[in-house]
């Protein structure tokens, strides 16, 4: 079995990472909802790799901090 620490001794998570858990994910229709379009849309852009999504097993879910942060990009 393989040890996934780094030579530092910890883990490989970062801390952005570890402090997202702390943030609830919101499902397709929720994303949708908070921007304003088809549940259509959310589907295509995440398909496309256009907007950011996190992946559990097959379900897709969104942070709302990465939705805020893709908003803040577009302008």
């Amino acid at each position: 079995m393989t040890d996934l620490r780094t030579t530092n001794g910890r883990s490989p998570i970062t801390a952005r990472s570890r402090a997202s858990l702390d943030e609830p994910l919101l499902r397709p229709q929720e994303a949708a909802d908070l921007l304003s379009v088809r549940l259509s849309w959310v589907y295509e852009a995440v398909r496309d790799g256009r907007l950011p999504c996190i992946h559990v097993g097959r379900h897709i879910r969104f942070l709302r901090t990465d939705l805020a942060r893709w908003v803040d990009d577009q302008h």
